[in-house]
């Protein structure tokens, strides 16, 4: 399914390798070409340790023995639906998949299996005989074991395996990328049935490369805001105006709501621009479960901004969690606990007579928040009108301003996190899941002491306190019988 939320931004200008969002590069002035992203196609950045996890993940599952993404803007784009699987982009073309699926592996694109092939990836591959290759070509359905020349020895059932011509070296002997439908011995022994469904196929040709830069990765996201600055400038002008007209239409109280994230981040500095620092109070709510860095962020950006911070604290999690039980994405007990009960107070007691507060919200993070006017009043909390001054920003717009002002955002992204919100959340998905085991294991194992504790209390297995907790109901799962 499309999930179109809003106008998608994202264009790559060929002659500079970079990604742009105008309609002309503003360091060459070409006219950049449209990348094909899947929708939203909301992409942000990727960073020095999430390329290099994927460079070792590429290299581990297939083979290759040279950099694929070294030298170049590397963006990922979250896809849609209860899987966590993001689009890699490079070059300005989706080149793979990252996909969770019981630990991370890649999907490759026939872009991403040629470049993969020419860096000798040889582990997963399957070489067919000439006269398979229309057959296809015309239906993109499968190889069969009589048209099997050679098989890569590792290949498991389930595996994503590349399908070439010959084996020569090059690239454009790629014909097809897909899933095994066969171990290596069943290949061996077999002599008819499916050995590799077909996921995509074309006739072969090179792989599409643009230059790499001997740059590092802080120098391309220079270049990148170089080649960005007009539209930087219309959406600061655009947002800047927004906020100033509002507050004046509004006549109340101005405040920031401010949780440690890059959107928030950006809310903030847009504010310095149309206000005065006096004028407006700077709103956290700290909910208890905060990564470190997320606190730590808030700190020295009050200090570095020297704006007027209110704070207000939530205690109630784990003694609700006793009562309550894990909250899930159909009970959303902690929202209320964690969140809204603590700003609630903090605007009673600052703010009797009401509040304006700007907002980071986005409309390409869900349908929920593209539904949304750009000014509303809270459904919670009815002393607070909530204005969204990025509400038509794309996740590239935040970071190239980011960028741009040379932020202090939260150190969380470079890890790899594109949220930043609390530790323990039943919206997370396996993936992030996973991402806070490896980085926080301390926060990790207290949740899953408690999980496994209830799973003992209630009488859940061992399913449930891998991602079933998630639901209040355990049995409601994705349309697949996922987690």
């Amino acid at each position: 399914m499309r999930t179109i939320l809003g106008k998608m931004h994202l264009k790559w200008c060929h002659h500079c390798n970079l990604p742009v969002l105008d309609k002309v590069c503003n360091i060459c002035r070409n006219e950049p070409v449209k990348v094909e992203l899947t929708p939203p196609g909301d992409a942000r950045p990727a960073f020095e340790k999430e390329i290099e996890f994927i460079e070792n993940l590429i290299k581990e599952q297939f083979g290759t023995n040279k950099d694929i993404l070294k030298g170049r803007i590397v963006l990922m784009n979250k896809l849609p639906g209860n899987e966590d699987m993001q689009e890699i982009i490079i070059d300005g073309q989706v080149v793979a998949n990252l996909k969770y699926d019981n630990g991370w592996k890649i999907i490759p694109k026939l872009e991403g299996a040629r470049r993969i092939v020419n860096a000798n990836g040889y582990k997963k591959i399957v070489v067919i005989k000439e006269d398979v290759i229309p057959y296809l070509l015309d239906k993109s359905s499968s190889v069969l074991r009589p048209g099997v020349i050679y098989a890569s020895e590792g290949i498991k059932k389930g595996d994503e395996v590349i399908v070439l011509k010959k084996i020569n070296g090059k690239d454009e002997d790629v014909v097809a990328v897909g899933r095994a439908k066969m171990d290596y011995g069943e290949i061996l022994k077999a002599e008819k049935g499916v050995v590799v469904k077909v996921r995509h196929a074309e006739e072969p040709k090179k792989a599409y490369k643009l230059k790499t830069s001997k740059k590092n990765l802080r120098g391309l996201f220079k270049d990148m805001v170089k080649a960005n600055e007009d539209v930087i400038r219309r959406f600061e002008e655009n947002s800047v105006g927004f906020m100033r007209n509002t507050a004046k239409k509004m006549n109340l109280p101005i405040t920031v709501a401010y949780s440690g994230g890059k959107d928030s981040l950006t809310v903030l500095l847009l504010a310095l621009k149309a206000f005065d620092r006096e004028e407006f109070n700077v709103l956290f709510t700290d909910t208890g479960l905060e990564f470190e860095e997320t606190l730590k962020n808030v700190d020295i950006v009050q200090k570095t901004y020297n704006i007027r911070l209110i704070k207000e604290e939530s205690n109630e999690f784990w003694e609700k969690l006793e009562e309550y039980g894990p909250p899930g994405r159909d009970y959303r007990w902690c929202s209320e606990i964690c969140k809204l009960k603590p700003l609630k107070r903090l605007i009673d007691k600052h703010y009797p007579n009401g509040t304006l507060t700007f907002v980071g919200l986005r409309k390409y993070e869900s349908f929920n928040r593209a539904k949304k006017p750009r000014i509303q009043k809270n459904p919670n909390i009815p002393k607070q009108i909530n204005a969204m001054p990025i509400h038509n920003w794309s996740a590239m717009h935040v970071w190239l301003y980011l960028f741009k002002n040379n932020a202090p955002y939260n150190k969380m992204y470079e890890k790899g996190f594109d949220r930043v919100g609390c530790y323990v959340c039943p919206a997370m998905e396996l993936g992030e899941i996973d991402k806070v085991k490896r980085e926080y294991p301390e926060l990790w194992e207290k949740w899953e002491e408690f999980l496994k504790k209830w799973a003992k209390k209630v009488g859940y297995d061992e399913k449930w306190i891998e991602g079933l907790w998630r639901w209040k109901n355990p049995k409601i799962k994705n349309k697949n019988n996922k987690l």
